[in-house]
Order: structure tokens, then sequence, then C-alpha cells
């Protein structure tokens, strides 16, 4: 099985195409072999499609903004679909800037949710403050469930789940929303991205638990890459192994 087989590969970002500041192995060659037909699909919610995009062309990875579907941003959007929605964002700065762009009102006055993300201010004052307004009704929102992702020295990087664990340590039985993976509502969010209709569809990614689950949950063929499985050097083993050879 080949890439040119698919009409659509939603590929993962961290510990797929980068890990932080580092190209990984392949990721270059496959996204020169797959084009258009390659949407970046990621639990990632601190950038928004624009900054991953400069930082990625910085990093010699040329992906348009339109071609990148985010964990984070992508809660905003399912928020601005509530006209009476007043948010408590714990978010980075280019999610709060997007959150205005989409006429949000940002909030820690009575919000009615509270938006989780992968905030690196977070910390126990946040977390009472969570605590609290959830107390007071607020509805918590939450980007992804990852509890980290693969940092460039094989470092865990702690990520949005990791805040929720905390939360939940507190609150067991707290009823919350997630966008992210493994949700199908980013996987259709990134087939909206093609123009013609899809019909065989590809899902690359590093984590069983949110990737793998996501496209199984779609019927979706799925790739697992990653060292932790031991395979050598994520895509560049795929490349390798998988895509060139058509096993």
């Amino acid at each position: 099985m080949r890439l040119d087989d698919y009409d659509a590969i939603l590929c993962d970002l961290d510990g797929c195409l980068i890990s932080g500041t580092t190209v990984l192995p392949g990721a270059k060659d496959v996204l020169d072999a797959a084009g258009d037909r390659l949407v970046i699909l990621s639990n990632n919610s601190t950038d928004t499609p624009e900054t991953l995009s400069r930082r990625l062309q910085a990093m010699g990875l040329c992906v348009p903004p339109e071609r990148i579907v985010l964990a984070g941003t992508a809660a905003l959007d399912h928020l601005a679909g509530f006209s009476d929605a007043r948010i408590c964002l714990y978010g980075s700065e280019a999610l709060r800037d997007y959150a205005h762009r989409l006429g949000l009102t940002l909030t820690r006055e009575a919000p009615t949710h509270v938006v989780l993300t992968r905030d690196e201010t977070y910390g126990y004052a946040q977390l009472r403050e969570t605590l609290g307004l959830i107390a007071s009704g607020a509805q918590l929102v939450v980007a992804n469930p990852d509890v980290s992702h693969p940092g460039p020295d094989g470092t865990p990087v702690p990520e949005t789940g990791s805040l929720l664990s905390a939360i939940l340590s507190v609150h067991p039985e707290l009823p919350y929303v997630i966008i992210g993976k493994p949700e199908p509502g980013l996987y259709r969010n990134a087939l909206t991205r093609f123009k013609e209709g899809v019909g065989r569809v590809l899902a690359i990614g590093d984590n069983p638990r949110t990737d793998a689950e996501g496209a199984a949950r779609l019927g979706f063929d799925f790739a697992l890459v990653g060292p932790h499985i031991g395979i050598g050097s994520g895509l560049q083993w795929f490349l390798d192994n998988w895509v060139r050879s058509g096993a």
C-alpha cells in the first residue's frame, strides 16, 4: 500500500514531523510525496495554524495554514458558535489573540466555559481558580486529553491532559468536553479542507490512545510510527518500509 492509494493523509505533528525545534527524519519526504493531500491534524493547543505554519517554515517545512487543523483553535471555533459564551481561557497569547479575532468574550468573571489548553503558566493558583469557576456553573472544555508529547531529547513534555489530571484528582466525577483527538470532530474538520470528496483516508500518528483510537472510530487506515514502538526513526521507517516498498 502506498501514499498514492489515498485521497487524504492526516498526519500528526509532534513525534511524527517534528520534536520541539527538530525536524524528524522522513518528515520532508512525506510532505513532498503527499503534497496537497496531506493535512496536519494535531492536538497542539499552543499554536494557531498561522503561527505553526510560520514556525514550520523556519524549520524548512512548507505547510500553509489552510492545511493545518489544531485542537486548541478548534476548541475556540466550537465555542464561537455559542452566542452567549463567556470564556475563561487558560492558554497561550496566540490562542488569546485568536479568540479575540473570533469575537469571543474572555473573562474570569462568571464565565460560561473554562477552556483548558497547554498553558505553561498553569499552576496551583490557576487550579484553585478553575475549580471555583466550575463550582459556580462554568462548563469545562478541554482541547485534548494527551498527558504529554515527546521532546527532542526523549523526555516527555507535559500536555493539556496533565493539567486535566490535576483537576480530576480533586474532582474525579467532573463532566467535561474534549475537542481534540480521539474525538471525531477534529478529523471531520480536517476533511473539510479538501474541495473534492475524499475516498480513502490514511491517518499517521505516534499515540495509540488518541491518534489510533480516533482513526479507528471513523474507519480510517492508520500508520503508527515512532521509536517507542521499536521501529526506528518514526516517519523515516514508515517511508522506507511502508510507502516506498508498497507494503
